[in-house]
């Protein structure tokens, strides 16, 4: 991993690590993506990484490409203490 990834993963970590020194023992990163619960269907993840988990490229999901996104999630299902994807969509929509 590159320096400059290592330290941006890092700095997106400072919250967090932050918690576990505190005592917290999960701490639970999330994210959506699509239009919005008024204007369509929104899908939204949540996961537990292990407190020395780092994922190279993760990031805000509309920051990240298709391709990638994909890798990425595959890499955090492998990694995760814990994880749920949830859609909004109705089954009928």
């Amino acid at each position: 991993m590159k320096e400059k990834e290592e330290n941006r993963l890092n700095l997106l970590k400072v919250e967090e690590n932050k918690l576990y020194e505190s005592g917290i023992e999960y701490v639970c990163g999330i994210d959506e993506a699509g239009r919005g619960p008024l204007a369509g269907p929104v899908v939204v993840g949540a996961v537990i990484l292990p407190k020395a988990s780092f994922i190279e490229g993760v990031n805000d999901s509309k920051k990240v490409s298709e391709k990638k996104r994909e890798k990425i999630y595959d890499q955090i299902i492998e990694e995760a203490v814990a994880y749920s994807v949830r859609n909004s969509r109705p089954k009928d929509y």
